[in-house]
């Protein structure tokens, strides 16, 4: 191994763990420790300065640490006093360590690791003195030019981390060091342009960060002492929580000195008596839009929509999401009334519920989503939108930020609008339409091609969603109950300081479960077809304008 190849190794950071386990288990005190670390660093990069090839680099870092290590014990009643500057004389004492004996006796790496860690809970600005002081070996006066801080400052910096580690090792065998991690299920919507912060939540120890500052603000020295997980990984992970994905926003923010959740937490227990406060009234839902749909079928089929649509069933598939959504919003319209008033509502496009589940477990909701993308001059039309629902009868033809335009199934079918005769396509058209056939988007009608998905005018589209409005005045009464139970809920199991979002709360409470339960209520009642295929035509709704 060449020279510079055996320095970069040791700048690595278990490179320098293990330099520090060896000092210290050979050493009664942390103070001591440091001083062995720090001398024989500065003699492995001094000795192999003076080598140009080192054939085996780790055998040659254990002979020069011991060699250190012999003149160190012959040295060891010569301890230098790091604060020896006027009212700042401080000296660690030379304690027997009970750690000391338990690292001589184990062999257990788990222990040694967990013995080891507590050097890195330091504090970021504590932290970094020790490293310019002991790795860099800069002065005090250097370190207080470098950091614009004064001598003092340097000094008492120096003192209380080294008094922190030792205390710290002294009382590990009393912590309990293990984390007991929970998983949380991010349930909700984010922004397609870019800001959603839960990317980056993906880990354990992002998701265990969120949780712990769920319903109190925590510094990150509590955080560090109840996660087990040392200082600098805590204070990296809280500056990437605060900021999110684009800076903007993230799962956390900043109280002061502290930190606390920015987004509602809550178990998966209370997340799913949240639910049933709206899926407790499934039977009645579903008995009220039957008898809407019995009175009302002649409205629906003669509806003027671009797709021959003959089936009511279907063609309730593209307004079953919205008939939970309308029941949501009118309870949403109750809170504020009723309770909510003065509360101002957060300014951000994003909702989103953390649901705490035990680590590795997946999270259980019955859900059905409903994706929508909309895009400008596209086939000869001024507009186009296009949404699907997607749950566990269906997967999705598009998700939220797709770039539709690119879909070659799509455009064929905004072509067919109006008739499409095949003996027109090409060779690849044709397979084209082959696929918008099997996937639902389109069908034969004789030598024609036609749209199978709902279709209708842009101009049409409110006068499509009011076909549900009579069903929508008969249950009011429930959205009113759902409100008042809601309310009181919230308020007993939502953090205090979230309490304004209590309308992204209820979006996801009453999506989670009450959308699912619905649906397989109305396939058994006959109000819905049966998808026959996990991608088909059911939920599509095709929006355009000329």
């Amino acid at each position: 191994m060449k020279t510079n190849e055996s320095l970069k190794l040791i700048g690595d950071k278990a490179f320098l763990d293990k330099i520090y386990q060896f000092s210290y288990r050979r050493c009664s005190t942390s103070y001591e420790a440091e001083d062995l670390c720090s001398d024989i660093i500065l003699a492995v990069i001094s000795a192999v300065h003076k080598q140009e090839r080192i054939e085996n680099f780790h055998a040659f870092v254990w002979t020069v640490a011991r060699r250190v290590y012999a003149d160190f014990c012959e040295n060891r009643t010569k301890l230098r006093q790091v604060y020896s500057e006027d009212t700042l004389n401080f000296e660690l004492s030379e304690k027997e360590n009970g750690i000391d004996r338990l690292i001589e006796e184990t062999s257990d790496r788990e222990t040694l690791k967990r013995i080891f860690a507590e050097i890195a809970f330091l504090a970021k600005a504590y932290r970094e003195v020790m490293v310019l002081y002991y790795l860099d070996e800069m002065k005090i006066k250097e370190i207080s030019e470098k950091l614009n801080i004064s001598e003092t400052t340097v000094k008492q910096r120096l003192f209380f981390a080294r008094n922190t580690v030792r205390k710290e090792v002294e009382v590990m065998s009393e912590r309990n060091l293990s984390l007991k991690p929970v998983s949380l299920a991010f349930i909700g919507t984010g922004n397609p342009s870019g800001n959603d912060p839960r990317t980056k939540a993906e880990r354990i120890l992002s998701q265990n960060l969120v949780y712990a500052c769920k319903d109190k603000a925590k510094s990150a020295g509590e955080l560090s002492d109840e996660l087990c997980v040392p200082m600098p990984y805590i204070e990296d992970e809280l500056d990437i929580q605060l900021k999110g994905e684009n800076g903007s926003y993230g799962l956390l923010r900043k109280m002061g000195d502290k930190y606390i959740s920015n987004v509602i937490i809550v178990e998966d227990s209370e997340f799913n008596e949240a639910g049933n406060i709206y899926t407790k009234h499934l039977n009645e839902l579903c008995e009220k839009l039957k008898n809407h749909l019995q009175s009302h079928c002649e409205e629906f089929l003669n509806f003027p929509y671009l797709s021959r649509q003959t089936d009511l069933r279907f063609i309730l598939w593209t307004l079953i999401s919205e008939s939970v959504w309308h029941l949501k919003e009118r309870a949403d319209e109750i809170l504020e009334t009723a309770y909510s008033k003065e509360v101002k509502q957060p300014q951000r496009k994003f909702t989103t519920v953390g649901v705490a589940i035990p680590c590795g477990a997946s999270y259980s909701a019955r859900f059905y989503g409903c994706d929508g993308n909309e895009t400008h001059d596209f086939c000869g039309y001024s507009y186009v939108f296009i949404r699907n629902i997607y749950g566990k009868r269906m997967d999705r033809h598009f998700y939220c930020g797709q770039t539709i335009t690119n879909d070659e199934k799509l455009r064929l079918t905004l072509k067919a609008i109006g008739g499409m005769n095949i003996n027109s396509l090409d060779k690849t058209q044709r397979e084209i339409a082959a696929k918008a056939i099997e996937c639902g988007f389109l069908r034969k009608n004789g030598e024609f091609l036609e749209p199978r998905i709902v279709a209708i005018e842009q101009k049409d589209w409110e006068n499509f969603r009011n076909l549900l409005l009579g069903y929508y005045e008969s249950i009011e009464d429930i959205a009113k109950e759902i409100a008042n139970e809601l309310h009181a809920y919230m308020v007993s199991h939502i953090q205090k300081h979230l309490l304004n979002e209590y309308k992204s709360y209820n979006l996801l409470v009453s999506g989670i479960n009450l959308l699912h339960d619905l649906i397989e209520k109305c396939i058994a009642e006959n109000l819905l077809t049966e998808p026959q295929q996990k991608i088909g035509p059911e939920g599509v709704l095709l929006v355009v304008e000329k």
